[in-house]
């Protein structure tokens, strides 16, 4: 049996994947487990091994691969493909991408398959919810947005910022709170505000290049930049149906923000 997890989303991912490790380890007492990097040179020969072995106090085993893509897969695909209707061994996948032509019956009936691409809209804003009332925080509708803004594609972040400021602050949480307590919502980003601002555009982009600099994803600049520079909004909203649309990228925007700041006026 195949179970096949892959796409962007790696915190929800990683999660289905505990659920099913839990699921096995509830189901199954003579369960055998093992996990398998196959970025190791003696993973796949161990995977095979795993696999091959019988004890007579297994009932079911469960085989957790990863790092799939990281070596040869037309050779990885013929250790699988007899595998793929066995009945006593599981094979759990958790991937950023889906595998490509020869390892593409992973993805097809019997197989258990799900993607995991990141939440928008609504399915966001609820998932920032359910996550809050989970770890019992009391958030503002605006914080709350603020935060949903500030993580939108980057879920992981998003759990680890919530997590932290239950920690630091238990009591109800207004958007003023998030900006007093100093987390990595707001990596000195009012400062940064402040040189994307400035009248030289050499130190405009100068700012803009420190920026990405720190790694920190574009989208997630390009949200926090949105919910406090207020007098950019209709610009912002302009540059996100664009980015939408699939015209622009979210660095384009940022860079074509710092440009326009000159001319008063979109090169786009």
């Amino acid at each position: 049996m195949i179970i096949f997890l892959y796409g962007p989303d790696d915190y929800r991912r990683e999660e289905k994947k505990k659920y099913w490790v839990a699921e096995f380890e509830k189901k199954y007492s003579g369960l055998s487990i093992g996990h398998f990097d196959l970025i190791e040179a003696e993973a796949l020969d161990e995977f095979r091994g795993f696999t091959r072995s019988q004890s007579i106090f297994e009932d079911k085993k469960l085989a957790v691969l990863e790092n799939t893509y990281e070596m040869d897969e037309k050779q990885l695909a013929q250790v699988l493909a007899p595998l793929v209707n066995e009945k006593t061994t599981t094979i759990l996948f958790s991937e950023k991408e889906a595998p490509n032509k020869a390892l593409n019956f992973l993805l097809k009936k019997p197989a258990t398959t799900e993607k995991f691409e990141y939440l928008k809209g609504q399915e966001w804003k609820d998932f920032v919810n359910r996550a809050a009332r989970k770890l019992k925080i009391s958030l503002s509708p605006e914080a709350l947005l603020f935060l949903a803004n500030v993580y939108q594609n980057n879920t992981w972040g998003f759990v680890t910022e919530l997590e932290k400021i239950r920690d630091l602050k238990p009591t109800a949480i207004e958007r003023r709170d998030l900006e007093n307590l100093g987390l990595d919502v707001l990596p000195d980003f009012w400062s940064t505000m402040n040189g994307l601002k400035n009248q030289e555009l050499a130190q405009r982009l100068t700012t803009l290049e420190k920026i990405f600099a720190r790694n920190e994803p574009p989208p997630k600049i390009f949200n926090i930049l949105s919910s406090l520079w207020r007098e950019k909004i209709p610009q912002m909203a302009e540059y996100d149906l664009k980015i939408k649309s699939g015209k622009l990228d979210y660095e384009e925007a940022l860079v074509d923000l710092v440009l326009s700041q000159e001319f008063g006026k979109s090169g786009f």
